[in-house]
């Protein structure tokens, strides 16, 4: 079965729908100071993501609580979305993006903690286009734990952006978070 997600919205959807780990996140209209205090209440952290709803790649800025979010959320025309923040959850075994498309695996991971889903790409230490039995794949830490998941979900067809820790952490609280679904 192939999944259809190509924006940020219908990603969020997604993982919903199909019950997957997430971080907490909303999406607000950027003038919804009432329930964008109401998200900071309920989902307590140290540390925030605020992302552009609209736009992929668009600007994006961790902040600490509710204040912050408001005041810089005027950087934006349309909708945010405000979620806590995958750096709020300790100990990142692995981070990156993957697709499996019959036996073609294209992965871009790293186990740099310092690094994010938009910062890996120029560091990751796993970076390739290869088979599901290529032997260099057992040297990505927890590989076996995210293909199993991969099949076990039936996430084949579509990229992943995944954080696996090394304890259960968001929503399902699971070892992966599942940061994005997407076919652009």
């Amino acid at each position: 079965m192939g999944y259809i997600s190509r924006t940020k919205d219908e990603s969020r959807k997604l993982i919903m729908n199909l019950g997957l780990n997430r971080v907490p996140e909303e999406f607000f209209e950027k003038g919804d100071t009432v329930n964008i205090r109401k998200f900071f209440e309920k989902y307590k952290a140290d540390i925030y993501v605020l992302r552009d709803a609209d736009h992929s790649s668009g600007k994006y800025f961790y902040v600490k609580n509710a204040d912050e979010c408001i005041k810089k959320s005027k950087e934006y025309q349309g909708r945010i979305i405000v979620a806590v923040s995958i750096n709020n959850y300790k100990n990142k075994v692995l981070l990156g993006a993957i697709e499996i498309s019959g036996d073609t695996v294209r992965i871009c991971a790293t186990t740099d903690s310092t690094l994010d889903h938009r910062t890996m790409y120029g560091g990751a230490e796993y970076n390739m286009s290869t088979t599901v039995v290529d032997k260099r794949l057992s040297s990505i830490p927890e590989i076996d734990f995210l293909f199993n998941y991969i099949y076990k979900n039936n996430l084949l067809n579509i990229t992943i952006e995944f954080t696996i820790y090394d304890r259960p952490v968001g929503t399902n609280n699971e070892r992966i978070i599942i940061n994005e679904l997407r076919n652009y």
